[in-house]
């Protein structure tokens, strides 16, 4: 359609007498001041490239507007449930990609556990105190009756061995 004043003049019109029952409109299909405003101005824009097809009657061009503006609305939430979608399909393949399965966490456990069980006997019962009951290396010192320094180098040992076994698992 070609631009021209008198095209203009009629939609300036035609926004002020329509305007604020379509937005109120809106905003009642969506419980949000904010979008019935952007959705408005969604509508309004279409309104203008079908300017040409806005029926004669007052009551019918209100009616076509709230129709246009229905479909905004309705775009709009066919937009954020895709947008929910794809975020919910990202979310399970991130869940599935970053949690172990139970199969897994148990045979990691079991190589754990038998890394653990290969050291002498001071080294295991220092390093399961350490990292199951959360004593700390001067705590275990004192209760076994070592020094600190004993306890750091047997904790120190299983660490490596459990670091170069993952490093070759994983």
């Amino acid at each position: 359609m070609a631009y021209n004043l008198h095209n203009e003049l009629h939609f300036d019109r035609l926004f002020k007498e329509t305007y604020p029952n379509t937005v109120m409109y809106l905003e009642k299909i969506s419980n949000n001041k904010e979008l019935a405003r952007d959705l408005a101005q969604e509508a309004y824009l279409k309104v203008w490239q079908k300017l040409e097809l806005l029926p004669e009657s007052r009551e019918e061009k209100l009616r076509y507007i709230l129709i246009i503006a229905r479909n905004c609305f309705l775009d709009h939430l066919k937009l954020v449930l895709k947008e929910k979608k794809q975020q919910d399909a990202y979310s399970i393949i991130q869940m599935e990609t970053t949690t172990p399965n139970h199969l897994e966490v148990k045979e990691q456990q079991q190589i754990i556990d038998y890394t653990i069980n290969t050291h002498e006997e001071p080294a295991r019962r220092f390093y399961l105190l350490n990292r199951e009951e959360g004593l700390t290396y001067k705590e275990i010192a004192l209760q076994e009756g070592v020094s600190e320094k004993t306890v750091e180098r047997y904790i120190g040992r299983v660490l490596r061995s459990l670091r170069a076994l993952m490093a070759t698992i994983w």
